[in-house]
């Protein structure tokens, strides 16, 4: 099974990307692929929760998370709860991966680190790209932290399976 990496805009979204999003996932999957991503609102929600409706048990997902889960979960609550992310966006990202933590254990990736600072997050989109054996990603407005993705993927040498740009 190959690792393929969604990456995308965790703020700013629309019903495209969304469905752009599900349709790769259903593709990697059906090809007996997994999904990786990194557990965020946006993209990352979208593949998660396309995984929830097409692969219930989770055993072909990997969610990369910069913290502990509850410490990651704080941290959005705490840091990332401005505009366009609302307090209910977050709730169903919790809601989501404390789920699959449940149901799939091994699918949850902690980082072992309790505070959370862009460092983290840094080494969080590192550590994705290590795993990954391809990549599918979702650009929305030219998002800086889905061209690093891109391009730290590209300097491993992991091919660049779809790159969808839009404009919101």
């Amino acid at each position: 099974m190959k690792w393929i990496l969604f990456t995308g805009t965790w703020r700013v979204t629309n019903a495209q990307v969304e469905t752009d999003v599900r349709q790769a996932v259903q593709e990697i999957v059906e090809r007996g692929d997994g999904v990786l991503t990194g557990g965020a609102t946006g993209v990352d929600f979208f593949a998660m929760d396309e995984m929830l409706r097409i692969n219930p048990t989770f055993s072909s997902l990997r969610v990369i998370i910069p913290a502990y889960l509850e410490d990651y979960i704080t941290d959005y609550y705490t840091n990332w709860c401005i505009e366009p992310i609302t307090k209910k966006d977050i709730e169903h990202l919790a809601l989501l991966l404390r789920k699959i933590k449940n149901i799939q254990p091994t699918a949850i990736i902690e980082m072992p680190y309790r505070v959370i600072t862009q460092t983290h997050y840094d080494m969080r989109n590192d550590e994705e790209v290590l795993q990954a054996d391809g990549v599918c990603a979702f650009q929305v407005n030219d998002s800086s932290g889905t061209q690093y993705t891109i391009d730290k993927a590209k300097q491993t040498g992991i091919p660049i399976l779809l790159h969808k740009k839009y404009t919101l």
